[in-house]
């Protein structure tokens, strides 16, 4: 069983404003300085995938857990990618219930179509060591700093939720959900509940794959974590693509 580390001893740093909790992470680590979580009321300069901007205002959760474990390397980003997204879903449905809840390739949450929650993963090797940084972004309380037409908040079906909240349930979450993982053994389980909620599986879709626009059937996740195109008679696995439709 991986065990990175028991709840009662997690190590958080607590923040009013960052540019970003994932670039926090990055430069606590280079400075040797380690803690199992950030968190910060609101980021300056959040980033989803591909540089593109996460807006975040007070009212949201901007939390990034730092991972690092003897046997954790580069060949289980794709898995934990898709992991984070479970653990996003799961702590939603602890807060909302099965409330349509939806999941887009790789990790994204949509909630009656619209995006709830984003996640960002990105790793750095400092002095030979391997380390995953994991971002969670997840509208908590309304903002008028965001478009309601493409956005949905956690307080539109629970209006008593709180930030700490989701805090304290995405902590739980993640640490069981990594645990059971357990360097990919586990890994179909995730598999397996990712595609329940996907939006778009057996869509049409548009992914990008090496600076080139691909456009097939969506047709399954395989045992890396990485999407499966259908594309006529051909098959493309898409690593690191982004879905645009």
């Amino acid at each position: 069983m991986m065990t990175l580390w028991p709840p009662n001893k997690l190590l958080i740093k607590r923040l009013s404003s960052v540019n970003s909790t994932n670039e926090t992470a990055i430069n606590l680590l280079k400075n040797k300085e380690y803690f199992n979580w950030i968190i910060a009321d609101q980021q300056i300069d959040g980033r989803g995938r591909r540089g593109n901007i996460w807006s975040s205002p007070m009212g949201g959760l901007y939390a990034t857990t730092v991972i690092s474990d003897a046997k954790l390397d580069f060949s289980h980003v794709s898995q934990i990618s898709i992991l984070s997204a479970v653990v996003a879903a799961k702590t939603i449905e602890d807060i909302i219930g099965k409330n349509k809840i939806q999941l887009k390739w790789p990790n994204d949450v949509f909630l009656d179509e619209k995006k709830l929650c984003g996640i960002l993963l990105e790793s750095i090797f400092i002095e030979n060591k391997f380390y995953l940084i994991v971002g969670f972004g997840i509208n908590v309380r309304y903002t008028h700093d965001k478009n309601e037409a493409f956005f949905s908040y956690l307080q539109e079906v629970q209006k008593n939720v709180t930030v700490e909240e989701c805090f304290n349930k995405l902590i739980i979450n993640f640490n069981k959900m990594i645990n059971i993982w357990n360097y990919g053994e586990s890994f179909t389980y995730f598999k397996d509940y990712w595609l329940m909620l996907t939006r778009d599986h057996g869509r049409v879709i548009k992914a990008k794959k090496k600076n080139i626009i691909i456009e097939g059937v969506f047709e399954n996740i395989d045992d890396k974590g990485n999407l499966i195109l259908r594309v006529g008679s051909k098959t493309e696995i898409i690593d690191t693509g982004e879905i645009f439709s």
